[in-house]
């Protein structure tokens, strides 16, 4: 456990920042209370208090020679406004009180500038502004520090809140969502803990033993090897020059306009003009490093007890594609030691089609989202939902965020929470052939397949290793029947074949216009038939 001198304190009693008026708690499981004490205290206990008075209940824990104490605490049922009170040795007051907590499930929103997106650039913001305050949803941003005695001005991070705060409209699109759409359905309070930061690999995530052995031990070398023959000083100083850059209002208000969306050719305009820009130098002091967000950020939060973690990243792991399920393993186990719960829940949302954006290129992210894919199917209590109908050619970050939040709240609500409804994407089980072309079938397409105008466009047929003309896709109840071209007649069908391949959006960027009856669009695959007689 890691304290935070900067959270909640009392004369003799220090809390983690996480401990702090508004907070939620997490439902039906045994709770942690963490902290510091000074030489005087021996014993500290913990109150909690319904807002009724109906739930009452008191725990306490020795302060071991350290300072340190760690108290668990029974599991509490969903409530709203109670209080905590914490105490020292035997004293009838307590040390210090906190007030409107919550009690209900707290998801983590992790991963890169995508989970990060702030609301306020989402398409859905003007209409979000409108929304009822539901006080049931409450919302925490862990700071965004990259090394230690860093010190950052960032109002939107280090305490609770709830909607209409400064902070939410700087808080994760996809978190706030989810929890909105969430909330109004299992009927308790739901937090969400932002621990995300843009542009950072997985591996910034991870504490270092999960990554020494090969080959996820590249990760490490390659840092080695940026640092080799550095000089320690200079690089200390033109850091702090290039994170105040980073933290100044004037690139602050420039960044904005490139987060709410511009052309291709505005972008180039855009990099012409911020050439010679400081560039933050790979080392100790920049949070891309391996392990680094896991020490300065991650550990703030674990293992403070939450239901679950929503995971959105993979852009910047494009550079190894070819080992990023290996990663994701181990990352989600990484993520699960640290909470100390082998079942954990993982929901994670798959690459969306993208092509380019300033200097970023998707030509490996068909690589990440098969291995996206793979681990879904080989991890326990791991789920994907995909966005592959709101990707963007020229802008790595979808501007549609309500839709991420509340697709992963939909696969919550039936693999979490017990739900019988439709709420994974289409899956393609099976292609044989057909007279016409290739009938394809589906799991998750109960109740019919929906199709778009363009529903042929990311489908590619070939041939020994020629291509096949698709000249309509045709919907047959819960199947696709693929029409081609070169066999629309009988005597093309029986012709002796090898066999014909046919993939779907497996390229960087593409449209996807088929979807089942809960809108989720169908997952890229790729698929072998034999035509033969």
């Amino acid at each position: 456990m890691e304290v935070s001198m900067e959270g909640k304190k009392g004369k003799r009693l220090f809390l983690p920042q996480l401990f702090q008026d508004h907070m939620m708690l997490q439902r039906e499981k045994t709770l942690r209370f963490y902290g510091e004490a000074d030489e005087m205290v021996w014993k500290v206990s913990v109150k909690y208090t319904s807002k009724t008075g109906e739930i009452s209940e008191r725990s306490g824990a020795e302060v071991l020679p350290d300072g340190q104490f760690l108290c668990s605490f029974p599991s509490l049922p969903a409530d709203v406004g109670g209080t905590l009170r914490f105490y020292v040795n035997d004293e009838s007051e307590p040390e210090i009180i906190l007030t409107d907590v919550c009690v209900g499930d707290i998801w983590v929103a992790a991963g890169q500038s995508n989970m990060e997106y702030f609301l306020r650039y989402d398409a859905h913001w003007n209409d979000i502004k409108k929304e009822s305050v539901r006080e049931e949803i409450r919302m925490y941003n862990v700071p965004r520090i990259a090394y230690e005695g860093q010190e950052r001005n960032l109002p939107g991070d280090g305490y609770w809140f709830l909607q209409g705060d400064p902070a939410w409209a700087v808080f994760s699109a996809p978190g706030y969502c989810f929890a909105r759409s969430l909330q109004e359905k299992i009927g308790v309070p739901v937090g969400v803990i932002g621990c995300n930061w843009g542009g950072t690999s997985a591996s910034a995530w991870m504490e270092k033993s999960y990554l020494e052995q090969p080959p996820l031990s590249v990760y490490l070398s390659e840092y080695e090897e940026q640092l080799r023959g550095v000089d320690p000083e200079a690089l200390y100083q033109e850091s702090r020059r290039c994170w105040e850059y980073e933290d100044s209002y004037a690139h602050e208000l420039e960044w904005r306009t490139m987060m709410y969306g511009q052309t291709w050719e505005e972008q180039q305009t855009w990099m012409k003009m911020h050439q010679g820009d400081p560039v933050l130098p790979i080392g100790p002091y920049h949070h891309y490093r391996p392990c680094g967000l896991y020490d300065r950020m991650l550990k703030k939060v674990a293992p403070f007890p939450v239901k679950g973690i929503l995971w959105y990243q993979g852009e910047s792991d494009e550079v190894h594609a070819d080992l990023y399920a290996l990663l994701m393993e181990k990352l989600i186990q990484c993520f699960r030691d640290a909470w100390m719960d082998e079942q954990l829940p993982f929901l994670y949302v798959q690459l969306a089609p993208f092509e380019r954006w300033l200097e970023c290129r998707g030509d490996r992210y068909p690589q990440v989202r098969a291995c996206q894919e793979l681990v879904s199917k080989k991890v326990a209590n791991v789920w994907m939902t995909s966005i592959s109908d709101l990707g963007d050619r020229d802008d790595i970050h979808p501007k549609f965020k309500r839709e991420v939040g509340e697709r992963l709240a939909l696969l919550a609500r039936g693999k979490i929470y017990g739900e019988e409804l439709l709420c994974e994407p289409p899956e393609c089980t099976g292609a044989e052939a057909a007279e016409e072309g290739i009938l394809l079938s589906f799991a998750h397409t109960e109740g019919g397949i929906v199709c778009g105008p363009l529903a042929k466009q990311p489908f590619v047929v070939t041939k020994d290793g020629e291509k096949a003309d698709v000249s309509k896709v045709e919907v047959k109840g819960e199947q696709l029947l693929i029409k081609l071209k070169s066999m629309q007649t009988s005597s093309a069908v029986s012709e002796k074949t090898k066999t014909w391949s046919i993939s779907f959006a497996e390229t960087p960027y593409y449209e996807v216009q088929i979807w089942n009856q809960a809108g989720l669009p169908l997952k890229p695959f790729h698929k072998e038939v034999n035509l033969a007689e």
